[in-house]
């Protein structure tokens, strides 16, 4: 998802990436509250004819599951922002708040797409200022990288 705002009068403006969620942290514990629902009901079945090592193995894919949505959960909600000034540009990353942050000269900044190395995969959208490099939107998908690219030129260019 990419978010802009460009006020052309003073030259500030801000751009918010984020990458496409397909499901809410509400659905995927739905989802695994029915799937744990189903392996108990299982694991019980079993357990009641004598075959007890069954349990702790369905308990134990439950948590797998689990791990692995918490995982991908924690990636989808990681965010850049990009700032823009008359005389600055200043991006930050982070999940809740800003981790990371560069501050470039918006002069000297130049944004640029670079074709990536591999067949398939989306081009790299690349600020670059001083001979030090910085991918924006690593995450996007092809078409939010081509609506980032049309914002940045919105606003680089006005």
């Amino acid at each position: 998802m990419v978010y802009s705002e460009f006020n052309p009068d003073t030259g500030n403006g801000i751009i918010i990436l984020k990458p496409n969620n397909s499901a809410t942290w509400r659905f995927n514990m739905t989802v695994v509250a029915s799937l744990a629902l189903i392996a108990t009901l299982i694991s019980t079945f079993f357990l009641l004819q004598g075959l007890w090592l069954i349990a702790p193995f369905s308990g134990m894919e439950v948590l797998a599951l689990l791990a692995c949505l918490y995982l991908c959960a924690q990636s989808n909600i990681q965010t850049e922002v990009i700032k823009f000034s008359p005389d600055k540009v200043i991006i930050e990353q982070g999940r809740t708040f800003a981790e990371k942050s560069w501050e470039y000269h918006r002069s000297w900044a130049k944004i640029f797409v670079r074709k990536h190395r591999h067949r398939g995969h989306p081009d790299q959208v690349v600020i670059r200022s001083h001979g030090k490099e910085l991918e924006l939107g690593s995450f996007l998908n092809k078409n939010d990288k081509e609506a980032l690219v049309k914002k940045l030129r919105k606003i680089i260019y006005r």
